[in-house]
């Protein structure tokens, strides 16, 4: 299990169900910086916090896992602590084994509003998911194919949210679009760049930094500079002229061209 996105999903559980870090924190006997560390991934969260949370409505298995219980209600009641009240006094205690509980109504009542964040018109379109979507596919499968220890989907995806500083990608920010994709492009020029590259499928590689080269030499308006480099660096006209050594170069050119914007 990944520690960085079992963080992620606590905080889009505590999101779901209404509760501010505080609330949590203090709902479930620990302090806010403790909670913190859990939601940073910064420390492994402990199943006593689990536990309690569970009573709380935090789907436990989904933070752990990524997949959602289907008897989140059942696991709910079942671990919520029963109350003690005597008096007048604000006390909540946890029954101990063999204790006898007693349920005061009293007239407090506490109104609480779950927040469930989604995505709108603030946020990347269809269309810039998809991309997103496509250059973390793209990524993941030269991590296979280059790496002996190679990043999944997941890993990807929460290193891209972390950047953006989000727990789900469809809740980038518009205008962090460009940054987002800046990230992936860098990550898959890096994977591209591996001595490896060329060597594992040639014929693969060489169509993939084609592809790179005219969809972002087309995207900034780069064709005639394109045309230009080509015939003063190699003498060439076409990309299909160009050795390994050579193709590469140009990709790195057009990938330095696009970050300068």
């Amino acid at each position: 299990m990944d520690r960085a996105d079992i963080a992620l999903r606590l905080v889009e559980e505590r999101a779901r169900i209404g509760y501010t870090q505080a609330d949590l924190a203090q709902k479930t006997g620990m302090s806010r910086e403790g909670l913190r560390l859990y939601e940073t991934g910064q420390r492994s969260i402990n199943g006593e916090f689990l536990a309690v949370a569970a009573g709380y409505g935090i789907d436990v298995q989904y933070v752990l896992t990524g997949v959602r219980s289907t008897n989140s209600a059942k696991a709910e009641a079942a671990a919520s602590p029963a109350i003690s009240v005597s008096g007048a006094a604000n006390i909540v205690q946890f029954p101990q084994a063999g204790s006898n509980i007693t349920q005061i109504t009293t007239q407090r009542h506490v109104t609480t509003t779950k927040a469930e964040v989604k995505p709108g018109d603030e946020h990347i379109t269809e269309q810039q998911a998809a991309r997103l979507t496509a250059l973390v596919n793209d990524i993941v499968e030269h991590e296979q194919r280059l790496k002996q220890r190679p990043k999944g989907h997941r890993a990807v995806w929460s290193s891209l949210n972390r950047h953006c500083g989000v727990t789900r990608y469809r809740l980038i920010p518009a205008a962090t679009f460009e940054k987002a994709e800046t990230y992936l492009l860098k990550w898959l020029g890096r994977l591209n760049a591996m001595p490896t590259a060329a060597i594992s499928d040639n014929e693969t590689w060489r169509k993939r930094k084609y592809a790179y080269i005219k969809i972002n030499t087309q995207a900034g308006g780069l064709d005639d500079w394109l045309a230009g480099y080509l015939n003063r660096a190699f003498k060439a006209s076409s990309l299909t002229e160009l050795t390994d050594d050579q193709l590469n170069q140009v990709y790195q050119a057009v990938a330095r061209k696009r970050q300068k914007g």
